[in-house]
């Protein structure tokens, strides 16, 4: 997908994430080259038996590659 064009934004569905980690495995891998989560620009968090929260991070630019690689539909590149 590469860069993000200044128009679009990655939107969070948190009630379809399965916490697979597949998002912010492949995001670390893009912008890092290392498969590292806590590397990643968009974090998953399982506050319990609560439904996960998708949080992105600053550095995000919204290029679309975690998207690309969701099974879930939690993921949702829209334009702003």
């Amino acid at each position: 997908m590469g860069r993000a064009k200044k128009s679009q934004v990655v939107i969070a569905h948190p009630e379809n994430c399965s916490g697979c980690l597949v998002c912010a495995m492949i995001c670390s891998w893009t912008f890092t080259g290392r498969f590292n989560p806590s590397e990643s620009r968009i974090l998953i968090n399982f506050p319990g038996d609560i439904q996960r929260t998708v949080v992105f991070t600053r550095d995000c630019d919204s290029c679309g590659v975690c998207v690309e690689y969701c099974n879930f539909d939690a993921l949702e590149v829209v334009e702003a």
